[in-house]
């Protein structure tokens, strides 16, 4: 089931975005700084975010049973970082899938029901960003229709800078 989130989530999205990074991002960030992610700070900052969430914003839960097994946040590109989009833009924030679920076709699921959204509410183009070292990341995004447009932006996580690379969905 996909469903909006709410406040009672934060502390599963803070658990499952702890539990995502350390898997995904394994190769290329440090060990100390994933281990030391904090699921309790992390849901905190979810919980803030869910009080006072933006209105052309959206928080996406997969749900099984009473667990929530993935979570995509969407909302308007950033104009400051994105200006050649144009005002419509939106941007797929994030896309979290539970670690052993990767490849099951959840993902595919809640990323085409987020995307399918934001298209509903007259946003054009889409994009999304992805760290450069996540191949996979990258390939899932250019399976959904998304490609690689040629701009980047630096990213700093656990004190190195990371290059994110943008993919934009073509109208």
């Amino acid at each position: 089931m996909i469903r909006s989130a709410v406040f009672r989530d934060a502390q599963a999205i803070g658990d499952l975005k702890v539990r995502a990074w350390r898997e995904a991002y394994a190769g290329f960030m440090s060990r100390e700084y994933l281990r030391g992610l904090d699921p309790v700070k992390d849901a905190d900052e979810w919980a803030e975010y869910l009080a006072e969430i933006p209105d052309e914003h959206r928080l996406w839960i997969a749900q099984e049973g009473d667990a929530v097994v993935g979570f995509c946040r969407t909302g308007p590109a950033d104009q400051d970082q994105d200006p050649d989009l144009g005002p419509r833009a939106a941007e797929v924030y994030g896309l979290y899938i539970e670690p052993e679920r990767i490849g099951t076709g959840l993902g595919r699921q809640l990323f085409g029901h987020a995307v399918a959204d934001l298209e509903g509410r007259g946003y054009d183009p889409l994009c999304v960003y992805a760290y450069v070292p996540n191949t996979s990341a990258i390939r899932f995004y250019e399976r959904s229709g998304f490609r690689l447009d040629g701009t980047t932006r630096a990213d700093e996580e656990g004190g190195i800078e990371l290059l994110e690379a943008r993919l934009v969905k073509p109208s």
